[in-house]
């Protein structure tokens, strides 16, 4: 096992995955000291991701009191990060094994956790699959989580009126028009939910530098 260090994680309800450009100034974020880190399968992530999944107690002894906050040197009882050199996501884990939060992390501290990754041996976790998301898509599990990052993208900057970045973003996949700034939101969202292609793919690229170089 080994850890990962001083990292700030913003843990959030189970029924959905907040990423970092939805994080809010209200948000509780904790400031790790240092959180055992698993190198695990790709499925696993999946599951953990985006199903509802019970870890075995022997796994919860394996991270018991290892995870260790800033703030008055207190501990989370079970938590740990898991990576799949794709992405990474943190749990807290109830002591009967429930993820209680999940977090993700910034994009350039989730890339430095990935690049720790590279050389741990895959990780067989002990956990049951209690429920699993509905899978009705023909994308790749890479292609899938470069939609579902596209959607919280334009729907932040729609939400926030940014008429500046979304039409960037808009010219980017169609081309420039004079077109409203509502249609090329629906245009964008029909065109992610009905022809995710080349184009989707490469503007998943510019969004996520765009954040990197801030």
């Amino acid at each position: 096992m080994i850890y990962v260090y001083d990292l700030l994680l913003n843990f959030q309800d189970v029924d959905r995955l907040v990423e970092f450009f939805e994080w809010s100034d209200d948000d509780l974020l904790e400031h790790i000291k240092k959180i055992p880190l698993f190198r695990i399968h790709s499925i696993d992530m999946d599951n953990i991701c985006f199903g509802t999944v019970k870890f075995d107690t022997s796994f919860l002894e394996k991270i018991k009191f290892k995870t260790l906050l800033y703030k008055k040197k207190k501990t989370i009882t079970y938590a740990a990060l898991f990576c799949d050199l794709n992405r990474t996501i943190a749990l807290e884990i109830s002591k009967q094994g429930e993820v209680i939060a999940k977090s993700c992390l910034l994009l350039d501290e989730e890339g430095d956790v990935i690049d720790s990754s590279q050389d741990l041996e895959v990780f067989d976790i002990s956990y049951k699959v209690l429920k699993k998301e509905e899978d009705v898509s023909f994308l790749t599990r890479s292609e899938e989580f470069q939609q579902r990052y596209l959607y919280q993208e334009f729907k932040s900057l729609f939400e926030k009126k940014d008429v500046d970045k979304l039409t960037y973003l808009y010219e980017e996949v169609f081309g420039h028009d004079d077109s409203l700034f509502d249609y090329k939101y629906e245009r964008l969202l029909d065109g992610l939910s009905h022809s995710f292609d080349r184009r989707y793919q490469n503007l998943y690229e510019v969004v996520r530098l765009s954040y990197s170089k801030k």
